[in-house]
Formats: C-alpha cells, sequence, structure tokens
C-alpha cells in the first residue's frame, strides 16, 4: 500500500495567531545583530573544533557523554570523506517531496535490519512511499507482491508487477494526489531528499522521462527486436522515472515480465530501461548518485570526482548502523547550513517536521517493541 504519513501534511510552523506572530517577528528583529555576530562565527557542528565538549564548548576537557563518544568514534569519519558545504542553501525549485512517491524493494529477511533502519531514518520525514516485497508485514505496511519470492530473482517480479499495482492505486486518488515521480531504490540505499529533488528542477512528469546518474551499459535480453545495448540506471544508487512514463509502461509490464524477459535474470534496472527504449526514452543524467558507500566512493571515484557536487543524493550498500549515522550527520550539516545563511524559516520548519516524525516513530516503536521481562529485586546480603 502507499503509506503517507499524513502528520506531516500541511504543516506550517507559524500557524499562530497574528499577534503571536508579530511578537516573534519583532524578537527576531530585535535580536538581529546579536544573532548575526553568532552566526558569523558558527561552523560545523560535528566536523568544527572536534576537540571541544559539545555540551560545554568552553571545555577542552574530553566528555563522558555519550554524543560526545559517538560523535568522536563514529560521527567525525566523515568530516575528511564528504563534501562540507556550510552554507548557500537553496531548496528545490520545481517539486516538493509531496510529489514523490519512494519504492523500496526490500525482502522478510532484511524487515528487522535494513527495511527497519530506512523507515527509521530518512524515510521517517518522507510523505508517501511503498516497501514492496513478496511477505505482509503490517509494522512496514509492506504493498504484497503475490508469488514474488524473496531471493534476487523476485526483483523483477517485485518491480514489475508492483508498478502495476502502484499505477492501479494511484489511479484510484484525485488528480491532484497523485504522485508526479517515482524513485525505485533497494533498503540499503541512504537517500538525501532534500538533495534529491533539486535533480528534477526542471524537468515535467507529463513527459516520459527516465532519470538517472550512477550508470553502465548491458545488452537487452530475450525476445527483443531489433536487439540494442542501453545505457542504465543503477538500481542501487536509484532512480527517477516520470508519472508519464509509468502511464505508457504499464500496459506492457505484466507481459514483459511474463513473457519476454529471461526468468533467469535478476538485472530489474536493466529491463526497465529496456523497456522504455522500446517505448523510445532513454535514460536522463544527472549528478550526485553514488553506488558505494562514502568510504567507498571517495575510494573509487576519487575526491576531486567526489566533491564536485557538494549534494549528493544517496549512498549505497549502507548498513543499518551507518543508515542511523548517515542520517544524524547530513540532518546536522542541514541545521548547519540554514543557521548559518540566516535561513530562519526552512530551520523552523525543518526542525518542526523533524520533532513531529521523530515522536511519531516513538509511537510505531511503542505499538512493535516488547520489552524484556524485568527481573526480581535483589535483596541485601548483610542480615
Amino acid at each position: 500500500m502507499l503509506v503517507t504519513n499524513v502528520r506531516h501534511e500541511n504543516l506550517n510552523p507559524f500557524n499562530y495567531t497574528s499577534f503571536t506572530f508579530l511578537q516573534q517577528d519583532k524578537i527576531l528583529h530585535d535580536n538581529t545583530l546579536k544573532i548575526s555576530i553568532k552566526v558569523q562565527s558558527f561552523e560545523s557542528f560535528i566536523c568544527d573544533n572536534i576537540n571541544i565538549n559539545r555540551f560545554s564548548p568552553s571545555s577542552t576537557t574530553p566528555s563522558n557523554n555519550s554524543f560526545d563518544i559517538y560523535r568522536k568514534t563514529t560521527l567525525e569519519k566523515y568530516c575528511d570523506i564528504v563534501p562540507i558545504p556550510r552554507s548557500g542553501w537553496k531548496r528545490a525549485k520545481t517539486y516538493t517531496e509531496k510529489d514523490i512517491a519512494f519504492v523500496i524493494f526490500t525482502a522478510a529477511s532484511f524487515f528487522h535490519t535494513r527495511a527497519t533502519a530506512t523507515r527509521d531514518t530518512w524515510l521517517s520525514r518522507i510523505t508517501n512511499y511503498y516497501f514492496l516485497s513478496a511477505t505482509p508485514y503490517p509494522y512496514l505496511a509492506v504493498t504484497v507482491v503475490p508469488g514474488a519470492g524473496e531471493d534476487k530473482l523476485s526483483n523483477m517480479k517485485k518491480l514489475f508487477y508492483g508498478l502495476q499495482m502502484i499505477y492501479q492505486q494511484q489511479m484510484k486518488l484525485s488528480h491532484l494526489n497523485r504522485q508526479k515521480w517515482f524513485y525505485i531504490a533497494g533498503c540499503d540505499t541512504f537517500i538525501l531528499p532534500h538533495h534529491l529533488l533539486k535533480r528534477l528542477d526542471g524537468f515535467d512528469y507529463t513527459k516520459p522521462i527516465l532519470l538517472g546518474g550512477h550508470s553502465g551499459t548491458h545488452p537487452c535480453l530475450g525476445d527483443i527486436n531489433p536487439k540494442i545495448t542501453v545505457e542504465f540506471p543503477s538500481g542501487g544508487a536509484g532512480f527517477f522515472f516520470s508519472m508519464k512514463l509509468l502511464e505508457i509502461m504499464q500496459p506492457h509490464l505484466t507481459n514483459f515480465v511474463d513473457n519476454v524477459w529471461p526468468r533467469t535474470s535478476e538485472i530489474s534496472d536493466v529491463a526497465l530501461t529496456c523497456l522504455a527504449a522500446q517505448l523510445g526514452v532513454r535514460i536522463t543524467k544527472q549528478v550526485g548518485f553514488w553506488a558505494l558507500p562514502p568510504a567507498g566512493t571517495l575510494r573509487g571515484d576519487g575526491r576531486r570526482q567526489f566533491h564536485k557536487e557538494p549534494e549528493p543524493n544517496n549512498f549505497h550498500y549502507i548498513s543499518p548502523d551507518e543508515m542511523h549515522a548517515l542520517d544524524e550527520f547530513y540532518v546536522n550539516q542541514h541545521i548547519d547550513r540554514l543557521i548559518k545563511d540566516q535561513n530562519w524559516n526552512e530551520l523552523v520548519e525543518f526542525t518542526r517536521r523533524f520533532v513531529s516524525s521523530h515522536y511519531e516513530l516513538l509511537r510505531k516503536k511503542r505499538r512493535e517493541c516488547i520489552l524484556p521481562k524485568v527481573g526480581n529485586e535483589t535483596k541485601s546480603s548483610v542480615n
């Protein structure tokens, strides 16, 4: 099913009375000079002054605070790996995240690990998403693709049958409530939606578009004539396709997976690209798509190429622990930039959304987690 986090809809951080708003505006205005002076010296919360105790900034004494320890041992490593933009944030111009449905492959063996880590991090702040699997699991609100299986070969049926199901569900929504774009990725892909949205600037979702970045070439397999080789967007890094492309593909999806593509092939990203090519659509390439974790991207592509685009869209092959670490790192980086830019409206909007999603996640955890049994009281050994 399409999961919609309704608590995030129409979130207005300034939904107060006019009088209260004017009071807040006056306070902000009166303190602009003080804030500006502080902001000019503001630095990265995680990456700058790394020897300082964050919760006692005047002290250089090593901290026993759990966050400081975690920051030192886990988060700070990214400071020497990924780009660190400190200001100049610009939001996407054409679409918002509510215009996108994130379509995520998963399997029963990953429900308690990769899939839950995805749900609990970047996806917790997303309005519309689908988890595709052959196994029901209410805590992830899985869209069940019957008979798809749960092995590597299952990705073909999950994608092609799943997209057919998604299209049918979208058609039941009003035109205004339908998503304009769909993003395909696995449950071990960490995504930065606020960066990713910018790749759609200027593109028209009413045109058939397949958009990605990290790509390869592969010949189309099966009963396809003429025989062609396509450049395909990597499913690991993820890729977009427009509602119009889904519309023109959907009459062919079931037949393609059942009768055209070899049943022994698991390369669903190539298969979907070959179907799109038969319909006259080739890949449109954009920057910022990465098929490895940050450290692997730095080793494989080199610092100059990796840092050429300071706002990555994603990283792939991310373990649950690293999913949490990357989310914390990039949430702090985004806040850093908004503060440095004195972009108070977006800072409040982002903070309110983060807080809202945090408490929604706590409610989910409360429903799904059974705490260990409490043990017996410890008696004194003194008579």
